[in-house]
């Protein structure tokens, strides 16, 4: 037994100084990664291909339609206030005459 036991210890040891040199590594790592935040790998400018742009205008398409359909509606609806307004206007005209030239005055 006295052999095996300095033989542990030994071994206990270099487990011990393995795992203090894996340590010493992580903390480098993460003051390296502290004092330079930029990126390792360079970066470049995505490519679209004519394929791809001509799916960008089928995605559009539908957006382009309901903004042409909303822009006809306000017309509609401008085109109908403007002709309600026209008519109110003619019947009221229409009214005040009627009650001043057309009714009979109770006092004559």
């Amino acid at each position: 037994m006295s052999s095996d036991y300095p033989s542990r210890e030994e071994e206990l040891r270099r487990r011990e100084e393995a795992i203090k040199a894996r340590e010493i590594q992580i903390r480098m790592r993460e003051l390296e990664a502290e004092l330079d935040p930029t990126p390792v790998h360079p970066t470049t400018k995505h490519k679209t291909t004519s394929k791809q742009k001509s799916q960008l205008w089928h995605k559009r398409i539908p957006n382009i339609v309901k903004f042409f359909l909303f822009v006809i509606a306000v017309v509609v609806a401008l085109r109908i206030a403007a002709w309600l307004t026209t008519a109110v206007l003619v019947l009221s005209i229409a009214w005040v005459g009627y009650k001043v030239f057309l009714e009979s005055n109770p006092n004559q």
